[in-house]
């Protein structure tokens, strides 16, 4: 796959960068810079990142969780068990485990998106509720809503 970047001169000799590679500078100008927005848009404090992981007896990790606390929503971003430990019980735990972190964070609810149909029933095991979906939202993917009241 060939990368571009464009380079445009505007006004003021500002330079215009458009690329397809992985940029951590931009990523942690925005992600720093609307954080900073919002804290004070909200008159908030800064969101507190949490993680929860399963290891292995070797040390490898087998599955993981993590979010965010902005308020009192904590908001799980990201959670994956590796295929081969799956429907075991660790998808569970990791939302029982970052549950207890968020109550002990002082959040009183959780919310979640996904496209992954196959963790619907997970999430309402858990006891999750769909609060809202995005019929054919990315490639016929559907976008599903998941809050739960702790």
């Amino acid at each position: 796959m060939k990368y571009t970047i464009l380079h445009l001169i505007s006004l003021n000799q500002t330079t215009l960068e458009t690329t397809e590679l992985e940029n951590e500078e931009v990523e942690k100008y925005l992600s720093d810079s609307l954080i900073s927005y919002g804290i004070a848009q909200m008159n908030a404090e800064k969101p507190l990142k949490a993680y929860c992981s399963f290891k292995d007896k070797e040390g490898n990790i087998i599955g993981s969780i993590m979010g965010y606390k902005a308020s009192n929503l904590f908001f799980i971003t990201q959670l994956y068990v590796e295929k081969r430990y799956r429907n075991n019980g660790y998808g569970y735990k990791l939302l029982s485990a970052i549950e207890n972190k968020a109550k002990s964070l002082g959040c009183n609810l959780l919310r979640l998106n996904t496209l992954n149909k196959k963790t619907m029933s997970l999430y309402t095991k858990a006891g999750f509720k769909k609060t809202n979906s995005i019929t054919n939202y990315m490639d016929g993917f559907d976008l599903y809503y998941y809050h739960k009241n702790i």
